[in-house]
């Protein structure tokens, strides 16, 4: 059983389906994951250092990548949040795999995501790993940091981009 304070987690973002995501001058074209593709359930960045709004607007950037190269299919945060509301879960971050791992049972998910996103020396920095649900180990990491919006963009997807 994971500890309310630590299972529950803030879900912020785009759903998961496929088409365009983003919109005006930024628009990218979503690839439409394959029904045998793993499930992943992406969960908020925690934040260090930063506020709640910036951290959900770059997990809405990071579930965007995630969902741009079609590798994942994605649980959109309303389905993610009704099932947590049905557990009677609080909003909370998620800090382990050992946690994520638990949380992405309950999602019936194969794969969660863990993350922070924060500021290093005047630099945006997110980290970010892939945890497999049936293990509880993580499969992929990776850190993107820019110090403006674009430049974390472009480092949020070339990080995803080597996650396999």
């Amino acid at each position: 059983m994971i500890p309310v304070a630590a299972a529950a987690i803030l879900f912020a973002g785009c759903g998961g389906g496929a088409g365009v995501a983003g919109g005006g001058a930024d628009e990218t074209v979503v690839v439409v994951a394959p029904q045998d593709a793993p499930v992943l359930a992406v969960t908020s960045l925690a934040m260090q250092g930063t506020d709640a709004a910036e951290a959900a607007i770059v997990t809405d950037l990071l579930r965007r990548e995630l969902m741009r190269l079609g590798r994942w299919r994605v649980i959109d945060r309303e389905s993610q949040q009704a099932l947590l509301a049905g557990h009677a879960l609080q909003l909370a971050g998620v800090a382990s795999e050992a946690e994520a791992a638990s949380l992405g049972k309950l999602l019936n998910a194969r794969l969660i995501t863990v993350g922070t996103f924060g500021i290093l020396m005047g630099q945006k920095v997110v980290t970010c790993r892939i945890v497999d649900v049936e293990t509880g180990l993580a499969t992929n990491a990776g850190t993107a940091e820019g110090k403006t919006v674009e430049e974390l963009k472009r480092g949020l997807a070339d990080m995803v981009r080597t996650f396999k």
